[in-house]
């Protein structure tokens, strides 16, 4: 299955403007400067990184309490959770991917969808999402001065369990896509994980319909641990008693048993899906990646349980009288799931551009087996076009995770030409106001975009390596040659936004547009 975008602009011309993100709304501009003055996520887990495992502990554990706090000032009840008939997702590696596919999948057989994600690439509104659209600025705004203003009027019974009036930027944005969802009276709302599971503000929510867990691997192993068996425990954390998990066959087997452990505690049915090519009618791409065809069928069962628990068809999945781990059976798919499949649409992933001369293709894999992924993904959609064509790589990686590791798996499978390490910052020459950096944050990706440029022309001296401070200088320097090149951009999903903002700059708004031509996952 791959996720196409494709970007029918071919004309676009690179240009320079003083300032990008200012987004004609000054009500939504001001709800984005309040919110990024709160806190930002790379704080978050900077300073997470820097606390003992005692101290991460018990400030991690406290998360779902303050979001249950700061839900309850807005009136919001367990009761009120359970009402959006939730589906949870937590994972490693392609748990957004598998959540916007079960929207879509849902939205198409007539259920109205509310969409929780992180991070975002461009805007923060991005991260809500109704019925399969981005919330649009006035929305957004409105919403999020509804609650801004009651949280300033609420009296503080105990200021020492709250530190602070308002919540912090990822609780905000949290909270407040439970408060939209109940505004709006979505039928159902896919929730993804930000950070591990058992700790995430998502996991505030008490009963879900489903839950579900996609393939594990390494990342944010200061945080979540170090082994698989950690850090699986951390992502199982979001079952709930009775309420069925559904799982992909993992490539870390050490994981399963930390799994079906956490599930057995439970009583939560646990289900592993069948591959895709089991289904009788099954969509299907040359140019799939491996991991998609398991997030596809892991949407389908998502799907499919939900309706059925909705429609009181399959009590028998939550009789609680233990664990019974089978194997989700294949079935026909109906044409809604198909649709659903077939029009899905997910940005940053498995992402093509068509800009004038060069393709880019943008995927923000950023683990050992999602980058093994997109390179196989890169290769074999490149695989018929024109030798003369040169092939570069535009790269960033961030915190714990190693460029050495990374350029092995790249270099396995891709001859390339040219290689461009670059930070997550879109221009140094206009403002991003929803992506921008703190300054000290800027200057350390500046300076490891340099020594990872450093690193790789000590591994392959024979291919020039350059390194910038941003990415719209790095794109112009590649178009600056005139040639025809197909250009990967991968190793972190902020780095995808910032090329976004370069490459095309009015993407959400050409996406909002019913005429315009959108992007789908192609299942022809």
């Amino acid at each position: 299955m791959q996720l196409l975008i494709k970007n029918f602009h071919n004309t676009l011309r690179y240009r320079m403007v003083s300032s990008r993100g200012f987004s004609r709304c000054p009500a939504h501009d001001d709800a984005v400067e309040k919110l990024t003055s709160l806190q930002s996520i790379s704080g978050v887990v900077s300073n997470s990184e820097k606390e003992s495992k005692t101290q991460q502990y018990n400030t991690r554990n406290a998360n779902v309490e303050l979001t249950r706090i700061y839900l309850e000032r807005l009136g919001i009840t367990s009761s009120d959770l359970k009402s959006l008939n939730v589906i949870h997702v937590a994972g490693t590696k392609g748990k957004g991917s598998t959540c916007a596919l079960t929207e879509s999948i849902l939205r198409h057989s007539g259920y109205s969808t509310g969409f929780f994600s992180s991070p975002h690439l461009m805007e923060i509104r991005e991260r809500i999402r109704l019925n399969g659209q981005v919330i649009s600025r006035e929305l957004f705004s409105k919403y999020f001065h509804e609650m801004w203003e009651k949280f300033s009027q609420c009296k503080i019974e105990n200021a020492d369990e709250v530190p602070s009036r308002y919540p912090s930027f990822i609780k905000y944005l949290v909270v407040m896509s439970y408060y939209v969802f109940l505004q709006e009276k979505v039928d159902v709302a896919v929730m993804e994980v930000g950070l591990g599971g058992r700790f995430d503000c998502t996991n505030v929510t008490p009963d879900p319909v489903v839950t579900a867990i996609t393939h594990l691997g390494y990342d944010h192993c200061s945080i979540l641990g170090h082994t698989i068996g950690e850090i699986a425990w951390e992502k199982a954390g979001i079952m709930k008693p009775g309420v069925p998990v559904l799982t992909v066959p993992q490539h870390y087997q050490d994981s399963v048993p930390v799994l079906r452990e956490e599930a057995a505690s439970k009583a939560a049915p646990l289900l592993t899906v069948p591959s895709l090519e089991e289904y009788p009618n099954a969509p299907s791409s040359a140019t799939a990646a491996e991991t998609w065809s398991d997030n596809v069928s892991l949407a389908l069962q998502l799907a499919k349980t939900w309706i059925s628990i909705r429609e009181q068809k399959s009590n028998s999945l939550c009789n609680g009288d233990g664990v019974r781990e089978v194997v989700s059976s294949p079935f026909l798919i109906p044409k809604p799931f198909l649709e659903g499949i077939k029009y899905c649409q997910w940005p940053g992933r498995y992402h093509i551009v068509y800009r004038n001369s060069s393709t880019f293709y943008l995927d923000g894999a950023h683990t050992p087996v999602s980058i093994k992924m997109c390179s196989k993904w890169f290769k074999r959609c490149t695989e018929s076009t024109p030798n003369k064509r040169q092939k570069i790589l535009i790269a960033n990686t961030t915190r714990d995770r190693q460029i050495k590791q990374f350029l092995d798996i790249i270099t396995s499978d891709i001859p390339l030409d040219q290689v461009i390490f670059c930070p997550n910052i879109a221009s140094n020459t206009y403002v991003v106001k929803d992506c921008e950096w703190p300054e000290d944050i800027k200057s350390g990706m500046v300076k490891r975009a340099e020594e990872n440029r450093r690193q790789w022309s000590e591994m392959c001296p024979d291919v020039p390596a350059f390194s910038f401070s941003s990415v719209e200088e790095a794109i112009a320097h590649i178009e600056s040659s005139g040639l025809e090149v197909d250009v990967l951009v991968t190793g972190s999903i902020h780095l995808i936004g910032a090329t976004l903002h370069v490459l095309q700059p009015n993407f959400l708004d050409e996406r909002s547009q019913p005429n315009q031509s959108q992007s789908a996952l192609c299942g022809e």
